[in-house]
């Protein structure tokens, strides 16, 4: 449930506030368009001119947006394609060679793999010397050398059990931190990707059968180590996502409990990749300025997301809301810093969405997910996180984005709306969680931010307390009817009357809407239900307040004085 709700957060803040950027981006365009000065044109006398010649005007040529990732991927198979086509063939055939050699004894177990190694080295030389003129080809044959030599000692352990599997392992990744090389040195994104994708392939090919999973996360956490290392060399952050995913498939054994080994000690590892990832992201988001970012802000959800079901599934119970409580103030920390340092609101949405699904998660563990409580907790805190968050950075609209949040809240709140407890008594854990809602939607709504829907939605939470109380409180349904109605029809009086004077029209319409519907009440459904003393009451009272407002709001009507037939 945790974990849902974190991927729900963090999808509904990224959406919502990109949308709204954009949205206010384009609104900024018009307007500055709108505002450009225009040039007053006079009539002249026209003189012969000589010597002069019109300047064609350029026609606007609209602005290309950048190609897609299948355009990409089709121009890439387009270049070199023949190359790419043979090498393809070069080591399907490469394999059915080798295949046809062992079955008919040419060569002695030893030999093969050493005439593969042998061969994978000599496309890795050869693709090291061709790169240097042709980057595609040059890189072609780098990956091509590296899978020869990995497919090689696959053979070597799955048909002969040659080698340990540390020896392996620590082949294989000197193959692909040849490619990593390669591609750090000519900067080439193709290349970085491959190399991680080898060396992230390589375990699989040791196939050990001790389940060391402390060596495993070891090895992976050095792979981590020079996708990052490329990543600060050459700028290219998507191989810092590309890095988390290749750890996320690793930890799914573990995280999904197929796996029963000593997971404490891999959450340790959790942490620092965590860490790794955190501190990479960061810095680069502080760097980047005012550069595309979606990569780093995927990989920070991601980052969250891959802590949290570390979290969940690994530490113990009595410890999770604590780890998850320090986690959260990291991402809060990291949120406030690139807000205050860079001032984009993309990445603070995506840090500070991060944070508060953290919270969430902490409050459900250590509550245990108890319903009533649970709501009334995520309604404290959401204040506090809008209040903070215009305290801290002094920004109303982000705090009235926070706000938003409530909605958590809210969606929990239907459970306590339909609880059974109505039915006994008023006060329970149902009723304070119906009241504290209403009570922070109106203080936020009125003291904090201004915002006409929270006061809305606060004021009919607060109806709807009204309404359960006097119906659990009072034995006969008609006079808990009858003093709902009243008080809702005094509240839309004086809304109505207060908009009226005030020149609000909101207020107004809010007023004018609730005796709408108190009258819609008395006409559809009271005079249906109720008993004819307790119908007469309810209409007569009603009505006697509404006719009572013949005598509110009403001005002087002006006289204009007949004029006098003798000053005529």
């Amino acid at each position: 449930m945790e974990i849902i709700s974190f991927v729900g957060v963090v999808i509904l803040l990224i959406l919502f506030f990109n949308l709204r950027e954009r949205v206010l981006k384009l609104e900024k365009n018009i307007s500055i368009n709108s505002t450009q000065p225009t040039i007053a044109i006079t009539a002249q006398p026209l003189e012969p001119q000589t010597g002069i010649q019109a300047t064609p005007i350029q026609p606007i040529i609209p602005e290309q947006t950048g190609p897609g990732a299948f355009s990409k991927f089709a121009d890439w198979l387009k270049e070199d394609w023949l190359l790419k086509l043979g090498a393809l063939l070069l080591l399907i055939g490469f394999g059915w060679f080798v295949t046809y050699a062992f079955l008919n004894n040419w060569i002695g177990p030893m030999g093969r793999i050493a005439l593969g190694v042998f061969i994978g080295a000599l496309i890795l030389i050869l693709g090291w010397f061709r790169i240097k003129k042709y980057l595609s080809q040059g890189s072609i044959f780098l990956v091509l050398g590296s899978t020869v030599i990995l497919l090689t000692l696959f053979a070597a352990r799955e048909m002969y059990d040659f080698f340990t599997p540390l020896t392996t392992l620590s082949v294989m990744f000197l193959s692909t931190a040849f490619v990593a090389i390669a591609s750090v040195k000519y900067n080439r994104r193709s290349l970085a990707l491959a190399s991680l994708i080898l060396a992230g392939v390589a375990p699989l090919l040791t196939n050990s059968p001790s389940n060391n999973y402390v060596a495993l996360f070891s090895y992976l956490l050095v792979v981590t180590l020079g996708a990052i290392w490329i990543v600060v060399l050459t700028g290219r952050r998507e191989l810092t996502a590309a890095a988390l995913i290749l750890i996320t498939l690793y930890s799914l054994p573990h995280l999904l409990s197929f796996t029963y080994t000593n997971n404490s000690l891999l959450l340790i590892f959790a942490y620092i990749f965590t860490t790794l990832f955190f501190l990479t992201n960061t810095i680069g988001v502080l760097k980047l300025k005012d550069k595309e970012i979606i990569p780093d802000l995927v990989t920070a959800a991601g980052n969250g997301l891959f802590i949290l079901a570390w979290i969940m599934t690994t530490a113990k119970p009595e410890w999770r809301s604590l780890i998850i409580s320090a986690w959260m103030i990291v991402f809060a920390v990291g949120s406030f810093l690139i807000f205050k340092i860079t001032n984009r609101r993309e990445p603070f949405y995506v840090y500070a969405g991060i944070g508060i699904a953290l919270l969430g998660a902490a409050t459900a563990a250590e509550l245990n997910g108890a319903g009533a409580t649970l709501t009334i907790a995520y309604t404290v805190e959401v204040a506090m996180i809008s209040i903070i968050t215009y305290l801290i950075l002094k920004d109303i609209q982000i705090a009235k984005k926070m706000s938003w949040l409530l909605v958590v809240p809210v969606i929990l709140s239907f459970e306590s709306i339909t609880s059974y407890a109505w039915r006994t008594n008023v006060l329970h854990k149902d009723f304070f969680v119906l009241l504290v809602l209403s009570l922070i939607m109106l203080w936020l709504g009125m003291l904090l931010l201004r915002n006409k829907l929270l006061l809305i939605t606060g004021s009919v939470y607060f109806y709807i307390l009204l309404w359960l109380s006097l119906r659990a409180a009072l034995p006969n349904n008609d006079t808990a009817v009858m003093i709902s109605l009243t008080i809702y029809t005094i509240i839309g009086l004086v809304s109505y009357f207060y908009g009226l004077a005030n020149n609000q029209k909101t207020t107004r319409l809010y007023g004018g809407i609730l005796v709408g519907l108190v009258v819609a009440r008395l006409l559809l459904i009271d005079i249906w239900d109720m008993n004819l003393v307790g119908k007469t009451i309810t209409f007569f009272l009603i009505g006697t307040i509404l006719m009572s407002t013949a005598f509110l709001g009403r001005k002087k009507s002006s006289t204009t004085p007949i004029p006098n037939s003798n000053n005529q």
